[in-house]
């Protein structure tokens, strides 16, 4: 990877952290659909989930005395064998149709939130979490990113904030590890990555103290519509620069 391509990249990784911080989720979704301009799919994946990694794992050991992880488990154990599968199969598609896929999955996102987040209410019981593990594993396999579907399904299951915020974060972070072990086998990224990982990381711990100060100050719901009206209008631009 060239040099000059570092601050680029710090930049979107320290906005995905920022957002991550705030929101409980979405840093992929922000270095998902920026980091594949700048170099290979499969490489800006690796690189995202390792980024992600650092905040997720913090968070996660942070809070540890909150995790349920009788409610995680019908839905991580779907979710990790379904994304492991998924994410070697995918290393075989072309980075041309992930990312055209990865723009069509912003859009039906940022759709959801905008339309539907406040009127769906899913039971949190080992069928839905089995259902919906399968699909946060799809998702997570192909674009490393399955916040959404795991706050739909983690969200009505715990009793506050801390709560949800330790729970969705463990089971990022178990997604992550898995993705990252995967994309390490599979040579995602190599030696030379080194200093752009070591920037990444610098940038990665800026935002998630960013995001914490930024979820003080500005109400979560107001500032989650913003951000996924910016991930709507991103994917949109995906789709339409492919077709074009």
């Amino acid at each position: 990877m060239q040099i000059s391509m570092i601050p680029a990249v710090m930049l979107i990784i320290l906005s995905g952290s920022c957002i991550q911080s705030a929101l409980g989720f979405g840093a992929t979704m922000i270095t998902m659909g920026f980091l594949p301009l700048l170099m290979e799919y499969s490489r800006a994946m690796g690189l995202s989930i390792i980024m992600v990694s650092i905040s997720t794992l913090w968070i996660s050991v942070k809070y540890r005395k909150s995790i349920r992880w009788g409610v995680m488990l019908p839905f991580l154990i779907p979710t990790a064998l379904i994304c492991a599968l998924v994410n070697i199969l995918s290393a075989k598609v072309s980075s041309n149709i992930m990312y055209l896929l990865l723009g069509i999955m912003f859009v039906a996102v940022s759709i959801y939130f905008f339309l539907f987040s406040n009127r769906i209410s899913i039971r949190p019981t080992p069928a839905s979490g089995t259902a919906l593990g399968v699909i946060c594993g799809i998702f997570y396999g192909l674009f490393a990113s399955g916040g959404p579907t795991a706050a739909l399904y983690l969200l009505p299951a715990v009793d506050n904030k801390e709560e949800y915020l330790a729970t969705i974060q463990a089971f990022l972070c178990v997604n992550n590890l898995v993705v990252l072990a995967i994309s390490l086998v599979l040579g995602r990224l190599d030696v030379a990555d080194i200093p752009v990982i070591c920037a990444g990381a610098a940038a990665q711990i800026v935002g998630m103290f960013l995001g914490l100060v930024i979820h003080e100050k500005i109400p979560a719901e107001i500032f989650g519509r913003v951000i996924y009206a910016f991930v709507g209008i991103g994917g949109a631009w995906i789709i339409v620069s492919h077709l074009l």
